[in-house]
């Protein structure tokens, strides 16, 4: 009888159901949209009710269209979204909108840390930064300002920790997501929960088990509205950015990854030593489900959130006459391939997010910017200056982890794009390798729920079992020269922005206080 796994990938923009063969096939998936809510431009936010929902029928119909007996499906895996903030009350219910990871509200925290020197503190505890979207800024923001919400809250937990409950009604998190509360290196999360005046919200914090144990089983209520057959396992999981990293085969230290999605995570397998404290104060840690190994990363707050914000502010009209996303992108890359390398002067950067950027540095405050704009530029000189400038913004990540390496593997829905990929090859002077399946957060965690259940005997057999090549890029050199000359006025752009950064955002602050105060 054949067996099947079952990947489910809650992201920020939309969540998927993957059905996979133990050879990693895919043998069908659903998608659906999400919402994210923004009732003032510096938050973001998530309905709880409204994410299970979606999800649950992103199930179903991954499993109708399968044509496969639900009892076939031998294990299903969660993985999602990383950071944030989902609570719930004493009744199991969700404590309103889930507070997600692009978040800006809590950029007063991250300053008032910053200058405290507990910002620092946290990092050489933790090996991670903080930043809006942290936890632990999220709910210092609460107990500031809505103290009310985390007096009824019952239980902390993170986004797959909540499709978990809902299909379970188990509560329980794994290491790869409490490492971004952050947790320290020495597991011990009570001295850093004290440091920011936290300590009495420790009861909350869901237990953590391995990513590969089956946490529990698929309820009736859970299976009459997914699909599923009542009993089917559930595995814990881990964070997606592990989850990607496990479906690409990042198995050995020193290994590099991108992933180019809503964020853009770029990351190097790491063991236990000084190289994940370097550089001092940036970049996160992600604990991995591999003896003494962390993800060392760092990401950016907008990969492809910058190609489509500009889309949806300067290209909308044009995206109606494309009725398939796949034509459309298409004729994107065909318009930025009729400007030259370096989009005759105009640089991007790529800082759209509310919560401003946190690598390679750290500013709640760091704000997107054209420059060097003149009376000749098109729009397609804009959008060829959007794709350079998230490729600078990886560019700039590794080149402040000071590593060298010959290849990156690059997913997410960036690595789709030809132009791109080879933008980045060129930039970096790397090979770049694209992988045959594209929905490897799922993948990821199928292959956790294969290995937590017994199909296969671990991770590398279950990699080389399913992971297949679809492209490969190779750096034109004389380009790369090129770029590296733009990325010098790249970095310097942002590096003098700084400080007008915070005088913009303290100017609009004050107007607007003024206006809702009727001067």
């Amino acid at each position: 009888m054949d067996q099947f796994l079952l990947g489910v990938d809650l992201g920020t923009s939309n969540v998927k159901a993957v059905l996979f063969d133990t050879r990693g096939k895919v043998v069908s998936s659903s998608t659906r949209e999400l919402a994210i809510v923004s009732e003032r431009s510096s938050e973001a936010e998530q309905d709880m009710e409204e994410i299970w929902q979606e999800t649950a029928q992103a199930i179903a119909k991954c499993i109708a269209t399968s044509g496969k007996n639900p009892a076939d499906i031998a294990a299903l895996g969660v993985t999602g979204q990383g950071t944030g903030c989902w609570l719930l009350d004493t009744h199991f219910q969700p404590l309103g909108r889930a507070i997600i990871w692009i978040d800006g509200r809590a950029a007063e925290m991250i300053d008032e840390w910053k200058d405290d020197g507990r910002h620092s503190q946290a990092f050489n505890m933790s090996s991670n930064c903080l930043f809006t979207g942290s936890p632990v800024a999220i709910l210092a923001w609460l107990k500031k300002y809505r103290p009310e919400v985390l007096e009824k809250a019952r239980y902390f937990m993170f986004a797959k920790d909540w499709i978990k409950f809902k299909l379970t009604g188990v509560i329980v998190t794994d290491s790869s997501d409490l490492f971004m509360l952050p947790q320290p290196i020495t597991g011990e999360i009570s001295p850093l929960l004290k440091m920011f005046d936290l300590s009495d919200l420790e009861r909350i914090i869901p237990p953590a088990e391995s990513a590969f144990t089956v946490i529990g089983k698929v309820g009736e209520e859970a299976a009459a509205v997914t699909g599923l057959q009542v009993g089917t396992p559930v595995v814990n999981g881990v964070v997606d950015v592990a989850s990607c990293a496990i479906a690409l085969g990042v198995l050995e230290f020193g290994q590099v990854y991108s992933i180019l999605g809503t964020t853009c995570f770029n990351a190097f397998l790491s063991d236990k030593s000084n190289k994940l404290f370097e550089p001092p104060g940036v970049g996160i840690t992600v604990s991995y489900p591999l003896k003494d190994a962390y993800l060392r990363a760092m990401g950016t707050m907008a990969g492809t959130l910058s190609l489509d914000w500009f889309i949806a502010r300067f290209l909308a009209d044009q995206k109606e006459f494309y009725p398939e996303k796949s034509s459309f992108f298409s004729f994107l890359e065909k318009e930025a391939q009729k400007i030259l390398p370096g989009s005759e002067g105009v640089v991007f950067l790529p800082y759209v997010s509310p919560g401003g950027e946190r690598a390679p540095f750290i500013n709640p405050h760091a704000q997107g910017t054209f420059f060097g704009l003149r009376y000749n530029h098109t729009k397609s000189h804009l959008l060829r200056a959007v794709y350079e400038g998230v490729a600078f913004s990886i560019m700039d990540c590794f080149r402040a982890f000071s590593i060298s390496f010959e290849e990156m593997k690059l997913t997410g829905g960036g690595s789709k794009s030809p132009f791109w990929c080879q933008l980045i090859s060129d930039a970096l002077a790397t090979r770049v390798v694209v992988p045959k399946t594209q929905e490897l957060g799922a993948l990821g965690v199928a292959l956790i729920a294969g290995v937590g259940i017994g199909i296969f005997p671990n991770l590398p057999e279950a990699h080389r079992t399913t992971f297949q090549v679809d492209r490969v890029f190779y750096p034109d050199l004389v380009s790369h020269r090129f770029y590296q000359e733009r990325f010098k006025i790249y970095q310097d752009l942002r590096t003098k922005l700084e400080d007008v950064w915070s005088l913009n955002d303290y100017q609009v602050e004050k107007f607007n206080r003024g206006i809702n105060n009727g001067r």
